[in-house]
């Protein structure tokens, strides 16, 4: 019971602390610096804007998940539980898991300065290409750290709903890299080609 409860305040706290740093904070000190909307998904894009719609159901999902876990443990059998990943070692894992993405995403968007974006901005003519740090490594780490955060979630609470996530949001984010690549090579051309064939896509 005492295991239960400190997975439910643990996941509670970090599912806020998640939206808390990466969005709200970050988006309101990327403008208070650098004076820009970095939210620049539009119903003009369309195929971005319905990944983002698809992102916020999959992140609905995430929070029902936790929620049912936390405060409906009656009703959890109804998200088919994976009982032989019920492990303890594997929990603690995920716990790690869960705050090293939270991290590397943070620490991601911090690197790009001024470049961080929440799509595609296609009034960008001309930009700054990152490629120190982090993304020497990966030529995604945001996208790594929010999919590694489903990986998390699914240790610490293994079932078909959140193995589902990890899947669809591999899917998404997969869609989304090619088309965020496309136009940083519009932007940078064969500097950003040099880059691409350097550094991975993901590690």
């Amino acid at each position: 019971m005492k295991t239960q409860l400190f997975y439910s305040i643990f996941l509670i706290t970090f599912f806020v602390v998640y939206i808390l740093v990466l969005y709200v904070f970050n988006i309101k000190a990327f403008r208070n610096k650098y004076h820009i909307e970095p939210r620049v998904v539009t119903k003009n894009d369309a195929v971005m804007y319905k990944l983002q719609l698809y992102r916020n159901g999959i992140f609905f999902g995430l929070m029902m998940n936790i929620m049912v876990y936390a405060f409906f443990p009656t009703y959890y059998e109804l998200l088919v539980p994976i009982p032989y990943l019920e492990i303890p070692f594997l929990k603690g894992i995920g716990v790690g898991v869960l705050i090293g993405s939270l991290l590397l995403t943070r620490f991601s968007q911090m690197q790009l300065k001024g470049a961080w974006r929440i799509g595609i901005d296609s009034s960008e003519t001309h930009g700054t290409l990152v490629t120190d740090g982090i993304y020497k490594v990966s030529r995604n780490p945001i996208a790594l750290g929010m999919l590694l955060s489903t990986i998390g979630l699914f240790l610490v609470t293994p079932n078909m709903i959140t193995f589902s996530i990890i899947i669809l949001v591999h899917l998404i984010f997969s869609i989304r890299i090619l088309l965020e690549e496309d136009h940083l090579y519009k932007l940078h051309g064969e500097a950003y080609e040099r880059y691409r064939n350097r550094t991975r896509k993901w590690i």
